[in-house]
């Protein structure tokens, strides 16, 4: 199977296959940790794992009053088209996968077109300590966004 495999590369016939084989989550790896931020609307706290199995596991909430308001499960995985793919659990229901448009070494922006509002998560690094988190789309017919300007915290 594997001679199969390798020909058909040979002959350019299975681009998507060499993509995702390089496509590695492991270059997020500076996204790993516990990080934070107060609004007047409480705070935010999102905790992502290490890459390990070429996934990372997130998890997001916002307490207000020492109660949990909102909370979110994520993932980030490598896409069979060769970038990677963000998928969404808000309150931990109704997953949203959300497909790469574009990645550096400190980024990577994340689109669900069909998705009303958030359509597009980005991620950026924001050195020494920080990462600039940003959800967009539409809401109620106009365009919205939303900046997380996260601080790395000790982890509980």
């Amino acid at each position: 199977m594997h001679r199969i495999a390798i020909g058909l590369l040979a002959a350019g016939l299975l681009p998507s296959i060499a993509l995702a084989q390089g496509a590695r989550v492991d270059q997020f790896r500076w996204l790993a940790g516990c990080w934070a931020f107060d609004t007047p609307d409480g705070r935010y706290e999102e905790i992502w794992t290490p890459p390990t199995g070429n996934s990372m596991l997130g998890v997001s909430r916002r307490i207000v009053d020492a109660f949990t308001r909102e909370f979110e499960y994520m993932r980030i995985v490598t896409s069979g088209g060769g970038g990677f793919d963000f998928i969404a659990l808000p309150q931990g229901e109704n997953a949203t996968r959300f497909n790469s448009i574009s990645f550096t070494d400190d980024s990577v922006v994340f689109e669900n077109p069909d998705n009303d509002f958030p359509n597009r998560v980005t991620y950026t690094l924001a050195p020494p300590d920080g990462v600039d988190a940003r959800i967009e789309g539409r809401s109620n017919g106009q365009p919205m966004g939303i900046n997380f300007p996260l601080k790395r915290t000790s982890c509980p």
